[in-house]
């Protein structure tokens, strides 16, 4: 349910959606597009783990879900990119805004409603060479 909602919301924003442990996103060829603009870049969102705990009723009976987990949103970036700073400027900070976007899908949508939401920057991840953030989320579902 969750994982389905994810792609949906990342594909309305244009971004590539990709489910799997880190190993397995190691293991992806993506295009590299490290030289062009950051708008003309293609954005990932790359789940890396998610938890279902389900919600009971004083019955005992399911009345929701809270999903816990873990995505990288990240661009193509070079391992021999000058400093930290021009990957913060060029890659990390744009991502920030692009989160923002994200986060603003699930304002109102389908009993969905974003509970802990933290970034943590990285940079040179996995062999494509990664930079952009680290999300870390709660997620309540009420049916």
């Amino acid at each position: 349910m969750l994982i389905e909602k994810l792609k949906e919301v990342a594909g309305l924003i244009g971004w590539e959606f990709n489910y799997g442990k880190g190993h397995w996103q190691n293991l992806q060829d993506l295009p590299d597009d490290s030289t062009k603009l950051f708008e003309e870049r293609n954005k990932y969102f790359l789940l890396l783990w998610k938890d279902r705990e389900k919600t009971k009723n004083k019955y005992g009976a399911t009345t929701g879900y809270i999903y816990t987990g873990e995505f990288l949103l990240v661009v193509r970036s070079r391992q021999d990119d000058e400093d930290y700073n021009y990957k913060y400027e060029t890659h990390i900070k744009n991502l920030e805004n692009e989160s923002d976007k994200f986060e603003s899908y699930f304002y109102g949508c389908d009993n969905y409603v974003i509970k802990r939401w933290k970034e943590i920057e990285v940079e040179n991840m996995y062999d494509p060479n990664l930079d952009g953030l680290k999300i870390q989320f709660t997620i309540e579902y009420a049916e």
